[in-house]
């Protein structure tokens, strides 16, 4: 079948193709409406819708409590009480329980990783009668 050639049609498809293909023109005062209805909504003030300072605020301050709540809160009550309870010990304590002869040795291995002037100053830390 080729496009030239007539068929019939159903009654919605010959109505609408009675009335043409659906596309008019506008009357030439549309066009000078539509410049003015344009120009009017571009001077008329925007609508503002705004939550407000006061919301904003308190929310804000919910958001704020929440996060320090989160953060400071103990995890457990055992992990608090043992950062309580134990004891740091003094270096007098870790010292008295390590040998004379192993703080000789390791100081002797690791001699460059110290400070000489620390051990110049000091001549109470040798004992020159041996």
């Amino acid at each position: 079948m080729s496009n030239n050639e007539n068929h019939e049609l159903s009654g919605r498809l010959a109505e609408l193709q009675k009335r043409g293909d659906g596309f008019r023109t506008p009357e030439p005062a549309y066009f000078t409406d539509l410049a003015e209805r344009s120009i009017l909504a571009g001077k008329a003030p925007a609508r503002t819708v705004g939550i407000g300072r006061k919301w904003m605020s308190l929310a804000a301050a919910v958001i704020l409590l929440l996060v320090a709540a989160f953060t400071l809160w103990p995890t457990s009550v055992n992990d608090a009480r043992v950062a309580e309870d134990t004891p740091v010990p003094a270096s007098e304590e870790i010292l008295a329980g390590i040998d004379a002869e192993d703080i000789e040795a390791y100081i002797a291995e690791n001699l460059d990783n110290f400070e000489t002037e620390l051990y110049s100053a000091e001549t109470s830390n040798f004992d020159f009668n041996e």
